[in-house]
């Protein structure tokens, strides 16, 4: 079996169990439609969507308010027709930034992301992308319309990094009307990770390594999931607080690591051989919140699996 170790064809997704997410209703490798005649592609369906605005700065003129909800520019493509307030315009040389939460991005061969911009006109603006928000690299400026977008360009070394963050400025192409600047209606991630985040209070009681009984459902979710990817490479990361020493927190990391690999293994059975696995331990090394509250520790206290699925499920069926 043969995997991309440069990450390339590389979908990175990452969503926590405490949004529900039901793997047996989730399409993977769906087809969305652009305008009367054309679609796109995108692997893994609707999880390949923006989830936050981050920002929002109105452009001048302004569009109509109704046309202003920054939730329009979230989640999968709904557009029908002009003007059906399904979408977030701009304004003439407005400005967005947006955050995946249950996905992000990184440079793969061929597009890496494509933006839904709808209605009758076609209005151009500048991409930027970020890993954390406030480093900004810039793309390119796209011609307008529904368009793709490669990140290759500000790639240059061999490691691949991971983005979370885009922004958008409108250039000012089309700035009459109701809905001035560029109308977006979804951005989507074509290639990158399968990325979970489980809280650890899921899986274990405080200090433990063994699963508890009620964590079982949460890993059958997943393994509905992983079902349907049929090669990958699976690295199973523990991460603690920051309330014991470090070796402590990277031997519990660990610890917690190897009990969900031996789950996933045990219940894969026979198509365990499909699937690389390795676990390792960050400790209180990656925190995601501060250690100075107890809400805070507790979100540190996680296990994430990182899926890398083989090129084949990257091509189109």
């Amino acid at each position: 079996m043969k995997y991309f170790s440069l990450l390339i064809f590389l979908f990175i997704i990452q969503f926590s169990f405490s949004q529900h997410v039901d793997f047996t209703v989730i399409d993977f490798q769906k087809y969305y439609k652009v305008g009367d005649e054309n679609e796109v592609f995108l692997p893994f369906g609707d999880i390949s969507f923006v989830d936050k605005v981050t920002y929002f700065k109105e452009g001048d003129p302004k569009a109509e308010k109704m046309y202003t909800n920054t939730d329009h520019a979230l989640g999968a493509p709904d557009y029908v027709s002009y003007p059906d307030k399904t979408y977030l315009s701009l304004g003439c040389g407005g400005e967005l930034v947006v955050e995946f939460k249950n996905n992000g991005f990184i440079d793969i061969d061929g597009p890496d992301l494509y933006f839904f911009e709808v209605g009758p006109s076609v209005e151009a603006f500048e991409v930027y992308i970020s890993k954390d928000g406030n480093n900004w690299k810039y793309v390119q400026d796209t011609s307008g319309g529904s368009s793709y977008v490669d990140i290759a360009p500000v790639e240059k070394g061999k490691k691949k990094t991971i983005y979370y963050y885009i922004k958008l400025k409108d250039l000012g192409s089309f700035c009459d009307g109701p809905t001035a600047g560029a109308d977006i209606d979804a951005i989507g991630t074509i290639g990158g990770v399968l990325k979970v985040n489980i809280d650890a209070n899921l899986l274990f009681d405080l200090d433990k390594s063994e699963l508890k009984d009620k964590a079982l459902s949460t890993l059958d979710n997943f393994l509905i999931g992983l079902h349907k990817i049929p090669e990958a490479e699976v690295i199973i990361e523990g991460h603690t607080d920051a309330q014991a020493s470090h070796e402590y927190n990277r031997e519990l990391g660990l610890n917690r690591a190897k009990s969900v690999e031996e789950y996933l293994l045990q219940h894969l059975k026979e198509k365990a051989e499909n699937y690389e696995f390795q676990v390792k331990s960050q400790g209180e090394t990656q925190p995601i919140s501060t250690n100075k509250t107890a809400i805070g520790r507790q979100k540190n206290r996680r296990v994430e699996i990182i899926v890398i699925p083989s090129e084949d499920f990257y091509k189109k069926p």
